[in-house]
């Protein structure tokens, strides 16, 4: 018997995670699920005396639920028969560290309730979302009653441990609160499953010792099965290699991780530092909180979340309204690597649609506009030391930054059903992997009500790929005064300058005058330019706007998204440089938004695209619609240019 147990030399944890997050396609996950997860369930089935763990994340968990249930339903019974251990996880697959102290105990807490009520039990261990580990989750997780949570062996080894540390189980603490650390071994998860099998167990079986106390564990994503390679290859490879597993069980156990702990306890105590698996770490410059400094989207979404949330409390609102809350807390949205990420308008669109309900019920909750039809605040929203000016009305608000051009960066739209942020668009910055293929980054937020002066053989070519030294002037990165009118009427001013090649600048005032209507969705700004300098201003007056048709996610639901000029339909992919006086934005699932201005002139309206990395290769994300009256100036010393844009839902 002592024999026999000397030859298991290593033990192998087995972790496959499930996720499609918050806004994704419908097509996609019906895709997924088709080639992938059913895959994956026919093949569990076949090997039931095989131990896997699985985690199943909180969104993905909803769909299923409601769209699969057959699914959950088998995956289930292989959980009662003992093949699978399945593993907690937050309900939105949130980044848990970046958010709020009580949202990091909900999250958890929330999805053990839906899990138990679908499958009967308690999970004991939990899969943490992008592997993102600081040791302020300590607590929520141990107050929830989890034992143990599955990290990457990078953080291990950047808290100063190596050799054979990872290949054992250790126990960590934070106030008091304990909790069991399994690690992921990173040279695993890269040849499982694109080498070949005796590959793999070769390298299984060099990390063992005779004493066979050791475990090593391969966790990641399910769609490796089904999704980046073809179905075929998928069942092949994984059939194969349970069959091995099966008949090389002396030498490598399959073993769930409750099961390893129980039989082999701990190493001892471990205090990781904050981190995540490799490739994370490199994206966002080793620390997962950087990614709200590069991408003020990022930043956005999270301070958005933090303003929501003080509404709900203030509201007491019902657990389905914090649903809402916090699967808007999904983490794909808040960053970017090899997936996407933040550049996936739909994500980002469906997590602001998720934050602007629960914020509308909120506020009817709470009777928010009982004192006034529009509130207005002057705080630093973004936490980035500058004070923003925030208009919020029962229909729309309105978020302006006059540190930044005077900027309109938030414009939600608030009506049950049809919730949207128009400036839910994109900037187009700089990535490594574009090097090489003539990409240039923007120069300023991609939002709206920012100013050029552009020079006179400038072109909507020059605007879009951002073609160096065509703004002749600093309208658009500068900092404005503002202040607030008793009507509501914000009025932002600056002294900004025109730099004319080969001469002296020529210092011009600008004043932009933004009335939001307290009833209809309406916007409007009054802006005057003059030159109070002592020579002629010439070249294109352009003022920028940047919308996010509200593109729909469901197959049901398609149909025409682009815009309308002179009566004529285009697509959103398409370019146009015309005279109108308006253009309207169309979408299948929104009502029409319309910029007009008060006067007939050029406009130039171009999709803004990002050559974004993901799985499949560099494609072309949508990221916004770039709409632009542009007005040919010869603006002499003491004249001034005058003109009225709006910006109003056609309901």
């Amino acid at each position: 018997m002592v024999g026999d147990y000397l030859l298991v030399r290593i033990n192998f944890i087995f972790i496959i995670h499930f996720h499609q997050p918050t806004g994704q396609l419908d097509w996609i996950t019906e895709r997924i699920y088709n080639n992938c997860y059913k895959l994956l369930l026919n093949i569990f089935k076949s090997f039931p005396d095989i131990k896997i763990s699985v985690h199943i994340s909180g969104p993905l968990l909803l769909n299923m639920v409601e769209n699969y249930r057959e699914w959950i339903d088998e995956i289930a019974k292989l959980g009662d028969y003992g093949t699978i251990e399945f593993l907690a996880g937050s309900i939105g697959e949130a980044i848990l560290p970046i958010l709020p102290q009580e949202d990091r105990f909900y999250q958890v807490k929330e999805y053990i309730r839906v899990f138990e009520k679908y499958f009967g039990y308690k999970p004991r261990g939990l899969w943490l979302p992008e592997r993102v580990w600081e040791p302020n989750i300590v607590e929520p997780l141990a107050r929830n009653g989890i034992e143990y949570v599955v990290v990457d062996d990078s953080t291990l080894y950047r808290s100063g441990r190596g050799g054979d540390d990872a290949l054992y189980a250790w126990v960590t603490e934070d106030s008091g609160y304990k909790l069991k650390l399994l690690f992921i071994d990173t040279s695993l998860r890269y040849i499982l499953p694109w080498r070949s099998h005796e590959e793999v167990f070769n390298y299984m079986l060099s990390r063992g010792d005779p004493s066979g106390s050791r475990y090593l564990l391969w966790g990641s994503d399910a769609e490796k099965f089904g999704e980046w390679k073809e179905p075929e290859w998928a069942r092949w490879w994984l059939t194969e290699f349970f069959h091995s597993l099966r008949m090389r069980g002396h030498e490598v156990a399959t073993i769930h991780p409750s099961e390893y702990i129980e039989k082999y306890g701990v190493r001892g105590l471990l205090y990781p530092q904050p981190g995540s698996y490799d490739k994370m770490l490199e994206w966002s410059g080793g620390y997962f909180r950087n990614f709200l400094v590069k991408y003020r989207e990022s930043n956005n979404l999270h301070k958005k979340m933090l303003w929501v949330r003080r509404k709900l409390v203030e509201a007491s609102v019902p657990p389905d309204t914090w649903r809402l809350y916090h699967l808007a807390q999904c983490n794909d949205a808040y960053w970017h690597g090899l997936f996407g990420g933040i550049y996936l308008t739909p994500l980002r669109q469906a997590l602001y649609e998720y934050f602007i309900r629960a914020e509308r019920i909120a506020e009817e909750t709470m009777d928010y506009y009982r004192d006034s039809k529009m509130v207005i605040h002057r705080i630093d929203f973004d936490y980035d030391g500058d004070m923003e000016v925030l208009v919020e009305t029962p229909l729309l608000n309105a978020y302006f930054k006059p540190g930044d051009g005077g900027s309109l960066f938030e414009l939600d739209y608030k009506e049950e059903g049809y919730e949207h942020n128009l400036q839910d668009t994109m900037t187009r910055y700089y990535e490594p992997y574009l090097e090489g293929i003539g990409f240039r980054p923007d120069w300023h937020r991609r939002v709206s009500l920012r100013e050029h002066i552009w020079s006179p053989h400038t072109s909507l070519h020059d605007w879009v790929n951002n073609t160096p030294f065509t703004d002749w002037s600093d309208l658009a990165l500068g900092r404005y005064s503002s202040r607030v009118e008793d009507d509501g009427t914000i009025v932002m001013r600056r002294i900004a300058h025109y730099y004319p090649p080969g001469h002296r600048p020529i210092e011009l005032f600008i004043e932009k005058r933004v009335h939001v209507d307290q009833v209809k969705p309406i916007l409007k700004v009054e802006y005057r330019v003059e030159n109070q300098g002592d020579g002629t201003i010439y070249g294109k007056l352009g003022f920028e706007y940047i919308l996010s048709p509200k593109l729909s996610r469901w197959k049901r639901k398609s149909g025409f998204t682009g815009y309308c000029v002179n009566g004529v339909d285009k697509a959103i992919s398409g370019l146009w440089v015309g005279e109108t006086s308006e253009v309207v934005v169309k979408s299948p699932v929104f009502y029409d938004v319309v910029l007009s201005t008060s006067s007939s002139t050029e406009y130039w309206v171009s999709p803004l695209n990002m050559p974004a990395r993901t799985e499949k290769g560099i494609l072309q994300n949508f990221e916004g619609l770039g709409v632009m009256p542009v007005y040919s100036l010869e603006l002499k010393p003491g004249e001034e240019f005058k003109q009225v844009i709006t910006l109003y839902i056609k309901r």
